[in-house]
């Protein structure tokens, strides 16, 4: 049990601030219940322990909510997290950021993230090169998105998971190379990516970029098909 005390500074900034300091009702009380509960979650407390963490809070909250309301506002909203794939970034809280300069986990969280993607687990102007050859135009599409996937990855530090969805993907190719696919066009051959073994999918129905649902993407460590009598050889490059 030490291990998880400890733990609770391992909590996002704003968030550890909110549970040591309570919340004022309303927004603020709504939006760190649901912060605190998927933060210890995270760090691996149990439904029990989370409850019990939950009644502490609500104790230096603005107003304690009496018996009844834990039950119904706490407790039973505990209940409901384990039913859901419930998530919450820090997107989500930026309006109780304390500053990214300030911010700790966001500092780890991004030299961790930056660490991770340096370099790409196979050579991307390979992989393109194999794409347009087996699939032609379609192959093209395929190695536009992968592009956007890789700039996501750098400019958002995503870490390996590169979380997006379909339209944002299409909104991205149109905004940087004059392209307009359509979504369900980026779903088909996304799931060309997936079946080469170039990508896996391994987030599924999150908030994406705007906020709508979106899947979680991670390059994989693709390899070339060898055809009998060839041999291909890779070398990890930068990209």
């Amino acid at each position: 049990m030490n291990s998880k005390r400890n733990s609770l500074e391992n909590m996002r900034d704003c968030v550890r601030t909110a549970f040591k300091n309570g919340s004022k009702r309303g927004h603020e009380f709504k939006k760190m219940r649901h912060a605190i509960i998927v933060e210890l979650k995270r760090l691996g407390f149990t439904s029990s322990e989370i409850k019990d963490k939950l009644l502490e809070w609500n104790k230096r909250c603005e107003r304690i909510l009496p018996p009844s309301e834990q039950k119904r506002q706490l407790l039973n909203y505990v209940e409901w997290t384990d039913k859901h794939q419930c998530w919450l970034g820090c997107k989500g809280l930026e309006d109780f950021c304390i500053g990214q300069n300030k911010c700790l986990f966001y500092k780890k969280k991004t030299y961790m993230n930056r660490k991770q993607v340096k370099r790409t687990p196979f050579d991307f102007n390979r992989a393109k090169r194999f794409l347009e050859k087996r699939y032609r135009a379609e192959g093209y599409v395929m190695s536009l998105i992968l592009d956007c996937l890789r700039q996501v990855q750098i400019e958002k530090t995503t870490g390996e998971t590169i979380l997006i969805g379909y339209r944002a993907i299409s909104s991205f190719i149109s905004h940087h190379y004059g392209h307009r696919i359509d979504p369900m066009t980026v779903y088909r051959r996304m799931q060309d990516l997936i079946s080469e073994g170039m990508v896996e999918v391994v987030v599924k129905g999150k908030k994406g970029q705007f906020g709508k649902p979106a899947n979680g993407y991670r390059f994989l460590n693709w390899k070339e098909h060898v055809h009998p009598g060839k041999a291909t050889t890779h070398n990890n490059l930068n990209v």
